[in-house]
């Protein structure tokens, strides 16, 4: 999404990074659209959709950092998120309960959250450093709010993050188009100069 800051001589990220990203832009607006149109959940659609989306957010999410690829600094941190991701997941499918899901889910996406605002401040020279930064917070900011609508049941939980998936569908789907089309264009550019015969001196 942040394709104009890219510095200069820096390796494009659009070959790489914008297949993981749009797994998990799919993954996101799947559950945030069965949030916004499944009325009145029970808690066992909770378990069930809140469960597969952690569990394969986890996996999708492992993917995308191993993609940007492996750093001393960030590999056992990004490890242990998408770790917690997976955990949480499971933990929402064997306990079906708003608790489990709220709490669990809550530490999961925050701690997430929190490491890929990380990464992504670390690399802001990357192309996709920005756009870790917005997920990050936004992943933070669900992850934080569970909690204190626990309370509230099945649909309030589902709402906040539906709303937190849909607001990450969004972001990454943007940067998934743009890194793809500039890897497009970034290979058609490659070709044509590759094609171009020789000049006649």
């Amino acid at each position: 999404m942040d394709t104009a800051s890219r510095a200069p001589g820096a390796a494009p990220a659009g070959p790489l990074v914008w297949r993981p990203f749009m797994a998990r832009a799919v993954v996101s607006a799947v559950f945030g659209l069965l949030t916004v149109f499944w009325r009145e959940p029970s808690v066992p659609v909770l378990s069930v959709a809140g469960g597969l989306y952690l569990l394969i957010g986890g996996v999708v999410y492992l993917w995308t950092h191993r993609t940007l690829g492996r750093c001393s600094r960030f590999s056992a941190l990004m490890t242990i998120s998408g770790a917690l991701l997976l955990v949480a997941g499971i933990a929402s499918l064997v306990l079906p309960d708003t608790r489990s899901f709220a709490l669990t889910g809550g530490v999961a996406l925050g701690v997430a959250g929190i490491a890929e605002v990380i990464r992504g401040v670390s690399t802001r020279e990357h192309p996709a450093g920005r756009d870790l930064i917005l997920v990050g917070v936004v992943g933070l900011v669900t992850g934080a709010i569970l909690p204190f609508v626990e309370h509230l049941g099945a649909q309030a939980l589902l709402g906040v993050s539906g709303g937190g998936a849909l607001l990450t569908a969004v972001a990454l789907g943007i940067a998934a188009l743009s890194y793809r089309h500039d890897s497009a264009l970034s290979a058609s550019s490659s070709s044509g100069t590759q094609g171009e015969p020789d000049p006649v001196n």
